[in-house]
C-alpha cells in the first residue's frame, strides 16, 4: 500500500495520511514537543495506536490497541541508523534521513520504503509490503522523523545556532 504525507502538517497538531488516490486513512493528532504523544485514528474515529515520547531521551514508545509494541531510538554515532525492538520482532531504518529516503527491514527484507516526492506540493511517500502491519510502520516513519528532528535541533543549538522549524510532524521538541 501506498500513503501520502504532506508537509503541510509541519504547524500544525493535527494532519491526515492519505492513500495514493487522496483518500483519507488515518486521522493523526498530538505534538511530540507539547504533549509528548501522538495518536492514530481510523475513519470511524476509533484510536489505533499511539506514539509516546520518552521524557529526556529521544526514544519512543508504539502502543497499538492501548499495549506497547515497539522502542525506537536512534543507535550509532555516525552515519544514520534506527532500531526498532518490537513485539513482531527486530526492525532496522537505513538511508537518508534528511533527504527522507530510507527503508524499513525486518530479517533482511524490506517491509517499507520511504521518499519524498515533489510535485505541485512536496509529498512524503510510504509504500508497504502487501500484508504488513501498516499502522505500525507508519507510526515508526512518524517516530523515526521525530528523534530526527530532535537530534537536527540539539546539533544546532550545541553549535549555538538555535531554532528551526520542526520536522514534518512538527513541534519544537524539548
Amino acid at each position: 500500500m501506498r500513503y501520502v504525507m504532506s508537509n503541510k502538517w509541519s504547524l500544525t497538531e493535527h494532519f491526515v495520511i492519505t492513500d495514493d488516490s487522496g483518500n483519507p486513512q488515518f486521522d493523526v493528532r498530538g505534538n511530540l514537543g507539547l504533549t509528548q504523544r501522538l495518536t492514530f485514528r481510523d475513519e470511524s474515529g476509533r484510536e489505533v495506536a499511539e506514539i509516546r515520547k520518552h521524557l529526556m531521551t529521544t526514544t519512543h514508545d508504539i502502543l497499538i490497541g492501548g499495549q506497547r509494541v515497539a522502542e525506537v531510538r536512534h543507535t550509532g554515532f555516525f552515519g544514520e541508523h534506527y532500531e526498532i525492538d518490537s513485539s513482531f520482532g527486530q526492525l532496522t531504518a537505513k538511508g537518508s534521513f534528511t533527504g527522507w529516503d530510507y527503508r524499513i527491514s525486518q530479517g533482511g527484507q524490506v517491509v517499507a520504503s520511504i521518499s519524498r516526492e515533489f510535485a505541485f506540493r512536496e509529498k512524503f511517500l510510504v509504500e508497504t509490503v502487501d500484508g504488513g502491519n501498516d499502522i505500525f510502520i507508519l507510526a515508526i516513519v512518524l517516530a523515526i522523523d521525530s528523534i530526527h528532528d530532535e537530534r537536527r535541533e540539539r546539533e544546532r543549538d550545541d553549535r549555538g545556532l538555535g531554532g528551526g522549524l520542526g520536522g514534518i510532524i512538527g513541534g519544537n521538541f524539548p
